[in-house]
């Protein structure tokens, strides 16, 4: 359904994101992760054409096999809603805080549609009961700020389906909510994806939303995917060493407990921080951080197959086959 083939963007000299190839099929949902500053989001925008005015963009995206690159502001827009939705991290900044949650629900359903006010009334009301907001007729009445967190956020999850978009996008939609709020977020996405055949790009730097919601995992680090593949057979075999050290720093690796942290038992973390653009070391773009840097390092790695459609790009693997470590090692 998505396939995205040599994608570069850059915004002056910089490249910020290289994509030699990515995909989603119809009605699979796959899983993004990295640290802040990996480039996730621009992944995300990227797709939906929301990039800032001075990126350029050379490559491929398709979507059934029409080509977006190159569309015009107006023939993207067309895009957005109809076969691409997108869900914002901060929903309180992305939904306008002098219009009404109903009005808000209704531009999206009225957009380049035949529909009535009071069908799209109607059909409002219909999408605020869909995401589970309580009594829709009178939360429809209130502002974004009457509303709590996982309300707006529900609401930005009812405006992004409003229109049935074969592609959802959530940019990290349950960053700034409470534990119990984004379970129940995530399960409403699970359950929409579920019923409408929907496929689903989830943004997160958590491996434990990835689990639970993802078919695929693809693993971005500097602008690159480093690693993708079935999300089993990534956790529990990764072959890059970023993909290690991410599962190595995840608290649910780790089993940090508040008494073992009072025994001093050490919580596991990436040395070093994401460069900023232009900043990358040459080749892996991971190698400055990377704790089994090797000599190779410094030539960019090529895509190497592990079996099962589980790919990675890495000179010095966390596993690897005995013809592997007979070349590093040459």
């Amino acid at each position: 359904m998505l396939e995205i083939s040599d994608l570069c963007v850059a915004i002056g000299p910089h490249r910020i994101l290289s994509v030699e190839k990515f995909q989603i099929d119809p009605g699979q949902r796959v899983g993004l992760v990295g640290e802040s500053g990996s480039g996730k989001t621009m992944m995300a925008t990227s797709i939906a054409g929301l990039l800032p005015d001075e990126a350029s963009v050379q490559g491929s995206i398709r979507l059934d096999g029409s080509e977006l690159i190159g569309r015009s502001d107006r023939e993207r827009a067309k895009v957005r809603g109809s076969e691409i939705g997108m869900i914002f991290q901060d929903p309180l900044k992305a939904l306008n805080p002098l219009m009404r949650i109903g009005r808000q629900v209704a531009e999206a359903v009225r957009i380049r549609s035949s529909l009535t006010r009071r069908e799209a009334g109607r059909r409002v009301l219909e999408l605020l009961e869909q995401v589970q907001l309580p009594e829709p007729a009178q939360l429809a009445r209130r502002y974004p700020h009457q509303l709590s967190g996982g309300q707006r956020q529900r609401a930005m999850i009812a405006m992004a389906i409003a229109r049935n978009p074969r592609l959802l996008i959530a940019d990290e939609p349950t960053t700034a909510l409470d534990v119990t709020v984004q379970q129940g977020i995530l399960e409403l996405l699970l359950d929409l994806s579920r019923q409408h055949g929907m496929a689903l790009l989830f943004i997160t730097h958590d491996l434990g939303v990835v689990r639970a919601v993802s078919d695929r995992i693809a693993v971005m680090y500097g602008g690159r995917l480093v690693e993708s593949g079935p999300v089993r057979e990534v956790i529990h075999h990764p072959r890059h060493r970023y993909t290690e050290a991410l599962i190595a720093a995840s608290p649910a690796s780790t089993r940090l407990t508040e008494a073992s942290a009072l025994l001093g038992v050490p919580f596991q973390t990436i040395a070093g921080t994401v460069p900023a653009a232009g900043e990358f070391p040459s080749g892996c773009r991971f190698r400055n951080r990377c704790t089994h840097a090797v000599e190779a390092c410094a030539v960019e790695p090529a895509a190497t197959e592990a079996g099962d459609d589980h790919l990675y790009r890495c000179w010095n693997p966390a596993i690897r086959t005995g013809a592997e470590a007979h070349e590093l090692h040459r």
